[in-house]
């Protein structure tokens, strides 16, 4: 957490909205044209890595803040959000960032945009960082096919990566271990009165319909949420999908809207070259969860 930029100074009785994600929600690349034009490195797939430099900016223009600051002025800003991990370390810092947050506030909603479901996080071995600022513990693991794939620039870690692809990833575990984590997340906010919404930023299997389909026969978990509290976006799979339609761009399959983006060194109106959301598409965002929150009378 970036206690400085991404969370602001929670009091009691104070009413709070806590963003929980992946790097889109952190604001990686919603950053002004001014910084884009600094960003020397043309390589697209580096600008994740190059955006923590503008740690600042993301702070500032992420749907968080842009929720808070546009159309809630009335609620503070708590952005749990980080780059490159999944739904699991998201959501297990609310449990270190509990000393933040008093006991007695107001209306609190928690709305998690889920990433990808095959991402698995647990706590670095060596880290030795503390406080508010202890961000970047989560190591995350993908499923990385040793027969099609290299180890993708990712360094020991993929020997990890390998191992979790041969011996414990399936899709059916993909869709128990979201339902575990909403289920996690749903019970912390129920034990707190606060209010919970999760939709997805481009994972398209986030629907009822799909998951039940996977479980195969662990279908009778499928229930273990509340579907209710699901962000379904009419006649669009994801948030990243209405992104790339408010662009004009017809349909398209998620990766080939990220292959597409790659090939720009420029963002173009809502969409960065490494298929982040720009100022712009973060707005989008938000003004899409205000009226969300409003029709479901949350706020």
């Amino acid at each position: 957490m970036y206690k400085n930029t991404h969370c602001d100074i929670i009091n009691e009785n104070d009413n709070v909205i806590i963003g929980l994600g992946d790097s889109f929600t952190q604001g990686v690349e919603a950053y002004s044209l001014e910084t884009w034009k600094s960003i020397t490195d043309n390589n697209p797939s580096t600008y994740n890595i190059t955006g923590q430099h503008f740690i600042k900016e993301q702070g500032q223009n992420n749907w968080v803040r842009q929720l808070t600051k546009t159309y809630l002025p009335e609620y503070k800003t708590f952005n749990l959000g980080m780059n490159g991990g999944g739904n699991r370390s998201t959501i297990r810092e609310l449990y270190l960032a509990q000393s933040e947050l008093p006991k007695k506030l107001n209306n609190v909603v928690v709305i998690l945009l889920s990433t990808g479901l095959e991402r698995y996080d647990f706590l670095k071995k060596n880290d030795e960082t503390a406080g508010v600022d202890w961000h970047q513990k989560w190591q995350t693991i993908f499923p990385i096919d040793p027969d099609n794939n290299n180890n993708n620039g990712r360094g020991p870690i993929a020997e990890l990566d390998r191992a979790y692809f041969r011996h414990i990833w399936s899709e059916r575990n993909d869709m128990l271990e979201f339902l575990f984590n909403i289920a996690e997340v749903q019970s912390y906010c129920d034990a707190r009165g606060y209010k919970f919404l999760f939709g997805s930023v481009f994972e398209t299997r986030v629907n009822r319909k799909q998951i039940l389909t996977v479980l195969d026969d662990k279908k009778q978990y499928i229930d273990i949420i509340d579907w209710d509290n699901l962000i379904q976006i009419p006649n669009r799979d994801c948030f990243m999908d209405m992104i790339n339609q408010l662009e004009g761009n017809p349909y398209r399959a998620i990766h080939e809207i990220a292959l597409l983006s790659q090939k720009s060194k420029m963002p173009s109106k809502y969409i960065t070259p490494c298929w982040h959301w720009t100022i712009e598409g973060q707005k989008c965002v938000a003004e899409y969860l205000f009226n969300e929150l409003t029709k479901r009378k949350l706020i």
